[in-house]
C-alpha cells in the first residue's frame, strides 16, 4: 500500500482504508531536563508527548525511557513513576513503588532507565496528552528522586494504529 511520510512525521495514505494494524502516525518527544522531587507527592517529569488520534476504533501504543537516580541517607530508596492521559492516571505502580533498594545500610543511590510499553484501548478521538510523574515513596532521611540527572535524556514515544 503506497504512503507518504510528510516533515512532522505523520504518515499520510495514499488510498482510502489502512488495514487494521497500520502505523497511522508516530510522536516522538525528548527530553534532557532535570526534575528533582523531594516529596511523596507525584510530580511532572517534564516529559510530555501529544497526539490527535483520527478515529474512534484506532488505539494507542506508547514506549517512554526515562533515567532515574533515587537517593536517600537511610536504609530504604525508593521511587514510583506513572503514566497519565490528560489527568486520569493510566498505569500507576501496584503498592506505588517502582523501583527501589529496601533494607540496605547508609547512603544509598540506584541509577536506572525506567521503561514502559503502554498500549492505550482508551484513547479518545482528537489530541490526548500522555506525560509521566514521579516521586520517593517514603520522604526524609534524605530521600530524593532525579529524572536526566547528569545531562541524561528521556523519551516518549507515541503511535497510533489502526483498528
Amino acid at each position: 500500500m503506497p504512503i507518504a511520510i510528510n516533515g512532522s512525521g505523520t504518515i499520510t495514505p495514499t488510498s482510502a482504508v489502512q488495514p487494521t494494524g497500520s502505523i497511522l502516525q508516530v510522536v516522538n518527544v525528548t527530553s534532557t531536563t532535570t526534575a528533582s522531587n523531594l516529596t511523596e507527592t507525584y510530580a511532572d517529569t517534564g516529559l510530555t508527548a501529544t497526539i490527535s488520534i483520527s478515529a474512534g476504533s484506532n488505539v494507542l501504543i506508547l514506549t517512554s525511557q526515562q533515567l532515574d537516580v533515587t537517593r536517600a541517607s537511610s536504609t530504604d530508596a525508593r521511587g514510583a513513576v506513572k503514566l497519565l492521559r490528560g489527568s486520569t492516571d493510566i498505569f500507576a505502580p501496584g503498592n506505588n513503588k517502582s523501583f527501589g533498594i529496601e533494607g540496605a545500610s547508609g547512603n544509598l543511590s540506584l541509577f536506572m532507565c525506567m521503561t514502559f510499553a503502554f498500549l492505550d484501548t482508551g484513547a479518545s478521538t482528537g489530541s490526548n496528552t500522555y506525560k509521566t510523574q514521579f516521586r520517593i515513596t517514603s520522604a526524609g532521611s534524605g530521600h530524593k528522586i532525579r529524572i536526566n540527572d547528569d545531562s541524561g535524556k528521556s523519551t516518549i514515544t507515541l503511535l497510533e494504529v489502526a483498528g
